[in-house]
């Protein structure tokens, strides 16, 4: 079996030191491999049998589809890892803003809600969670004007019973943080980082977003 690990490009565009950081972890279990930084929805070329390794729900989708490919979400290994030193948030409430390509993963959803509990969060679901969740606005993107774009991630952020918000896709922590909530990314939690996208939009964050995958564009190192 072929390793490649794949950060994901939002990952990537928001903290990459956080994707060399699990990338470390990775490698204790799988062995040293190569990283792919081209986008997943660009299908980049791979040899046959290779496994992807990714923190990215999507990512993980978009692999488990091509031919010759298999994929492992890592946070669904991450779960089970007896011997990861996790943080204590002491009981903290959170709520969760499931990232819409879980939906159709169950072992992703309850992987993440196994670190949250590992991490000593106490989770408040919002009324639409898991595989019934609300897109946090991002897909409407492009789709419509901005303003129109950030009313439907209010809307969507309003819908979380708590302040603090863990997320799992940095699409939603844009969201999230232009909803008027405080997003809690799951991997800054697990490296005890803050999340941090203050006076972020969505022009900026998609924008951010196109240059990173055009400038990786069936690229690897």
């Amino acid at each position: 079996m072929n390793y490649i690990y794949a950060p994901g490009c939002a990952l990537m565009a928001y903290k990459p030191h956080l994707a060399e950081r699990l990338k470390e972890i990775i490698e204790k279990k799988y062995g040293k491999m190569e990283t792919i930084l081209t986008c997943c929805f660009d299908k980049p070329s791979l040899p046959a049998d290779t496994c992807v390794i990714t923190p990215c729900a999507t990512c993980a989708e978009m692999y488990a589809k091509m031919e010759d490919c298999t994929s492992v979400c890592f946070l669904n290994d991450l779960a089970e890892d007896a011997d990861f030193p996790f943080p204590d948030y002491g009981g903290m409430e959170m709520s969760i803003q499931d990232t819409c390509s879980a939906r159709k993963q169950p072992e992703v959803l309850e992987a993440v809600r196994k670190i949250l509990q590992r991490m000593n969060i106490t989770l408040v679901e919002p009324q639409f969670t898991g595989r019934c969740a609300r897109c946090c606005g991002q897909v409407f993107y492009g789709k419509m004007d901005e303003a129109k774009v950030e009313a439907n991630m209010k809307k969507r952020a309003d819908e979380m019973p708590c302040q603090d918000v863990v997320v799992y896709c940095s699409s939603c922590i844009m969201s999230m943080t232009v909803g008027g909530r405080h997003p809690r990314f799951i991997l800054d939690l697990i490296f005890g980082e803050p999340t941090d996208m203050e006076k972020i939009t969505p022009t900026k964050w998609n924008n951010c977003l196109a240059a990173f995958r055009a400038d990786h564009r069936h690229t690897e190192k």
